[in-house]
């Protein structure tokens, strides 16, 4: 049996929270193979400054104070910003309220992209990126720093979706949201990217079972109903209602972020079978324009290709997250 190695995974999380981005900072945060060495955050599900004031108000609530948290870009690199209040709520956040205040601050001391490279420098060989949101940051760090592509170990990205969408017929949010961007980025990092698209993520559903490993305010031996559960339960509730209106999935929604995050293991662990997992890789383009704007098409270029996922154990994945939920709640409760 494949000996999976407790070490953690240096991680620098790229986000724009986003109901599905908290479960990846939660994870993130909490799971003991992972080590967070810093966040920044982009324009996508909402303006910057809501998914920046989210990322800080959400630390607040997990009483986490030394992650640093970098305001990234405002804007996609060529075309006009757009939003996801339909389905994320009118700050980005829906199904709870978020202190307007926050303890912890965006950070100062440097420019978000001078911070990322520090940390790729310091980590060079092991860490990963990981985007849960629209590319812009990365694409502006590989313009400026073209080198650190060869110290990343692994770039894990949710977004793309084959032969369907959910911004579009064609296409997903993410690559759609900033489609130069995304070009740009699975082009130069090539088979070091890992990518989870739409395709995987509406696999792992947030049924109501899972929402009851959650949270459970039903008096018994499974009874779970700290203030911490109630928030990502609530969160889960809007974004469960968020997806039947609009897309019809009734029986929960999907957790994309945290999935790109889980990723990582098989890849690190070189475990597929342990988790799992399959994929499929090949060379992927982004469309810029048009009608298709924003679909990951599979590109007849003769490279090596990006790892598409394909197939994951979703029961050892909401085990991780329900793992993490449980070292958040005693952590608050110290």
């Amino acid at each position: 049996m494949i000996q999976i190695t407790n070490r953690p995974i240096p991680v620098w999380l790229d986000c724009d929270p986003g109901n599905d981005d908290v479960f990846a900072i939660l994870l993130v945060l909490f799971h003991p193979r992972f080590n967070l060495l810093g966040i920044s955050t982009v324009h996508g599900n909402a303006p910057l400054e809501m998914t920046t004031h989210n990322t800080l108000a959400l630390l607040d609530l997990l009483q986490v104070y030394n992650v640093k948290v970098y305001e990234g870009s405002k804007r996609p690199l060529k075309i006009p910003p757009h939003y996801a209040f339909g389905v994320h709520g009118t700050t980005g956040l829906g199904g709870v309220t978020l202190p307007k205040k926050t303890i912890n601050k965006p950070a100062k001391d440097m420019y978000y992209i001078e911070a990322m490279r520090s940390a790729i420098c310091e980590h060079q060989g092991e860490i990963c990126l990981v985007s849960t949101g629209t590319l812009t940051n990365i694409s502006k760090l590989i313009a400026k720093y073209p080198e650190v592509k060869d110290k990343i170990r692994y770039i894990a990205i949710m977004g793309g979706a084959f032969n369907f969408g959910n911004v579009t017929p064609f296409a997903e949010f993410n690559i759609h949201t900033d489609p130069h961007a995304a070009s740009s980025v699975i082009a130069e990092f090539g088979d070091k990217v890992i990518l989870t698209p739409l395709n995987l993520t509406h696999t792992a559903v947030a049924t109501e079972w899972v929402r009851k490993q959650i949270y459970n305010d039903v008096e018994g031996d499974n009874r779970r109903c700290s203030e911490i559960r109630k928030f990502f339960h609530d969160i889960l509730m809007f974004y469960g209602q968020a997806y039947r209106e609009n897309f019809g999935m009734t029986e929960g929604p999907p957790l994309h972020d945290p999935l790109a995050l889980y990723s990582l293991l098989p890849f690190v662990d070189d475990a597929f079978e342990e988790y799992g997992y399959k994929y499929v890789q090949q060379p992927i383009k982004v469309v810029l324009d048009g009608e298709h704007q924003g679909e990951t098409v599979v590109s007849k270029e003769n490279t090596p290709g990006v790892y598409v996922g394909s197939e994951v154990d979703t029961k050892k994945f909401w085990q991780s997250v329900l793992v993490a939920l449980k070292n958040a709640e005693v952590h608050i409760e110290v």
